[in-house]
């Protein structure tokens, strides 16, 4: 996917986290955004950044398209969304950027899936763009992710069933109020495990969801490539 850099804005100041601040020397994970924000121009996983926005490629993607949109403002950066959501002037913008990238995903997951074809079929439908629940990283990040859940970084229940069940948020709910937020956080890891695709419930077997995924994803690939041939 191209890049589209503009002149780099002034770094955001972050904040220590409670390990790397603690004296014990040890980065904490969590901070793992911060390195993008903190220089968008030289780090390769940057596709591209502007005053207001970074975005990147999740560096273990839960699926064939994994991008992460990170906010500039230094204030945004360490809110929950629902708190940073309020904001009107930065939600705009946080949507007219992430509509921008939905359609650049699909269009990449076009071309990852079917490289030798025009996809002149809507694509867009197959990427969802959202938040989790109860984030797992200190800075604010939505997901623009394929549905298709393909990866080999998907290795336990948790990376499963943090995006196909209400605990991942689609951007085109909000508003929404803390109690709906709190409500989805909760028991997302206890849930079965369903099948994105044909509905399949896994219960707690993750082996035996692994080896479906697969299966679900060539044949999801390939309904894709063939309704793109028939649209030539």
């Amino acid at each position: 996917m191209a890049a589209s850099k503009s002149p780099p804005a002034k770094a955001s100041p972050t904040k220590k986290s409670a390990t790397a601040s603690s004296g014990h020397g040890r980065w904490d994970s969590r901070d793992g955004l911060e390195q993008y924000l903190r220089s968008p121009a030289t780090n390769p996983r940057v596709l591209a950044y502007n005053d207001d926005f970074v975005v990147i490629k999740d560096m273990y993607p839960k699926a064939t398209i994994h991008l992460l949109i990170l906010p500039r403002d230094p204030l945004k950066q360490h809110q929950h969304p629902v708190e940073a959501f309020k904001d009107q002037v930065f939600f705009t913008k946080l949507r007219t950027e992430a509509a921008k990238w939905h359609s650049l995903a699909a269009k990449e997951l076009a071309r990852t899936l079917c490289p030798d074809t025009i996809p002149e079929r809507d694509w867009e439908s197959e990427i969802k763009v959202g938040i989790h629940s109860f984030p797992s990283m200190h800075h604010l990040h939505v997901h623009v992710i394929s549905r298709d859940m393909h990866s080999p970084y998907v290795r336990h229940k948790k990376h499963y069933n943090s995006f196909t069940t209400p605990f991942f948020v689609g951007l085109h709910e909000f508003p929404l109020e803390e109690e709906d937020i709190e409500r989805r956080a909760g028991n997302w890891n206890k849930q079965d495990m369903i099948c994105w695709r044909c509905g399949r419930n896994f219960e707690n077997k993750f082996t035996a969801l692994k080896a479906h995924l697969e299966r679900e994803f060539e044949e999801w690939k390939d309904g894709l490539i063939s309704q793109t041939e028939n649209v030539q």
